[in-house]
């Protein structure tokens, strides 16, 4: 079994957090400059791909839920924008 990863773990703030920041900002300092517009989605994207690794350490068996999870929230917010906006 691997150790565990909580906030305040050793494998959280010496390993795992730096990793995030330095893809992220790596990502930030690339993209942003180049294709602004490209920039929203790839950062999502970066965000959700840590977190699902982040929560796989501690249990595998839920990234289903968590994805699923994640996909309602989108499509729910999908939804509202559309019902929302104003097409007049």
């Amino acid at each position: 079994r691997s150790p565990l990863m909580v906030f305040s773990s050793i494998l959280f703030l010496f390993a795992f957090l730096p990793a995030v920041l330095a893809v992220y900002h790596g990502l930030r300092a690339v993209l942003r400059p180049l294709a602004p517009r490209v920039w929203q989605p790839v950062r999502l994207l970066v965000l959700l791909a840590f977190s699902l690794v982040f929560y796989a350490w501690g249990e595998p068996r839920l990234v289903g839920v968590m994805l699923a999870s994640a996909g309602t929230d989108f499509a729910s917010s999908r939804l509202a924008t559309l019902l929302t906006h104003d097409f007049s």
